[in-house]
């Protein structure tokens, strides 16, 4: 018998006599998880409801939950105060009953720092155009004459 029949033989024995366990603790681990996911439960879509209402919908389902204020953003320039703009799991997902929800929401101060933010950006795009107006040669006469013809 060669050395690559021996090991191989050894290894189909070893593999026998360790098969059935491993299989065995396979099944019970993914029937526990089974078991343990059939509480499980979606978490509902509260984006853009107003915080009272999604604190009440996350309580109707026993879920844990806090309201954390968004940072102003461009995004929310236009959000309705006082809203959930995004939640963390997100929605749809399936969770146990007592997972901790965390609800993420606009105010209006946030609301009027993202509209001075969208603003600068606007100003700051304005701006860059006007200096690339004025160092182009063409541009810069072309300039000069709209200025001078009001005069």
């Amino acid at each position: 018998m060669g050395k690559t029949k021996i090991i191989s033989t050894l290894g189909k024995v070893a593999l026998n006599a360790v098969a059935p366990d491993v299989l065995e603790q396979g099944t019970k681990m993914l029937n526990n998880q089974l078991e343990k996911r059939k509480e499980y439960i979606k978490i509902p879509d509260v984006k853009s409801v107003d915080i009272e209402d999604a604190k009440a919908t996350l309580d109707k389902y026993n879920f844990n939950h806090s309201e954390v204020p968004v940072q102003p953003d461009a995004k929310y320039a236009n959000a309705k105060p006082n809203t959930i703009v995004k939640i963390q799991p997100k929605e749809n997902t399936s969770v146990a009953p007592n997972t901790f929800v965390k609800m993420y929401y606009v105010d209006e101060q946030t609301i009027i720092s993202s509209k001075i933010l969208v603003q600068e950006a606007e100003n700051a795009k304005a701006s860059k155009k006007t200096k690339a107006a004025r160092s182009n040669p063409k541009c810069n006469r072309n300039y000069f004459k709209r200025i001078c013809q009001h005069r």
